[in-house]
């Protein structure tokens, strides 16, 4: 049973905790080798330090903050050898994914990953908006493999990236991020397991380039 703190849960302060702490690391207001003092973040949500240090436990047991003996929180500072071996698993369970998806695909599947497709190209200069389609689609991909320990590995490394891609998409990379969308869901369309995880592997692969 969850402990009533003052009308709010210990589980939803908690949630609170995380959520507001994991969405500025995913998008760069929380920068790498930010210090996180769960008195500062408490102060700042209106709660307790217990629900904060419990959400700090867990982001550092998804790679995003590192605990320092002695030193505290910090957000994880990626490296570019951090990043392309990210990227490297990323292509790897991704092309699996893609490959399992063709094989399972029904056409309702695919009618609905062509609509993520036109949702995610009409987003113009809102980078929140297209990060959130973005990653629709590529779930949409992972659920179609129906393999929810592959779909959470990959969501886990997209999480980790998303600072990075929201830099490396900016300006002109953004429209070449989209005809390679375009030509991911040609691919999964086509009924091609290889295809489609050969087409997957190369969409992640010029987003490494692209970072790193």
């Amino acid at each position: 049973m969850s402990i009533q703190m003052d009308g709010v849960t210990e589980a939803s302060a908690f949630q609170e905790a995380y959520s507001w702490l994991k969405q500025r690391i995913r998008d760069g207001r929380l920068a790498g080798g930010t210090r996180i003092k769960a008195e500062d973040v408490a102060e700042e949500l209106g709660m307790s330090r217990m629900p904060v240090r419990e959400a700090i436990r867990q982001l550092s047991s998804e790679g995003l903050i590192t605990l320092r003996l002695n030193r505290g929180a910090v957000v994880t500072a990626l490296t570019s050898d951090d990043m392309r071996e990210i990227l490297e698993m990323r292509a790897a369970l991704e092309g699996l994914a893609a490959r399992r998806a063709v094989q399972r695909a029904q056409p309702a599947d695919l009618e609905e990953l062509k609509e993520d497709l036109r949702r995610l190209n009409a987003v113009n200069d809102d980078m929140d908006l297209w990060i959130s389609r973005h990653d629709r689609l590529h779930e949409r991909i992972a659920e179609m493999a129906g393999a929810p320990r592959l779909a959470a590995e990959i969501r886990q490394l997209r999480t980790a990236m998303e600072p990075c891609l929201r830099l490396s998409v900016a300006g002109p990379r953004l429209a070449e991020a989209m005809s390679d969308h375009a030509r991911l869901v040609e691919a999964l369309a086509s009924g091609d397991p290889e295809r489609a995880e050969i087409c997957m592997r190369e969409h992640v692969e010029e987003t490494a380039r692209a970072m790193l």
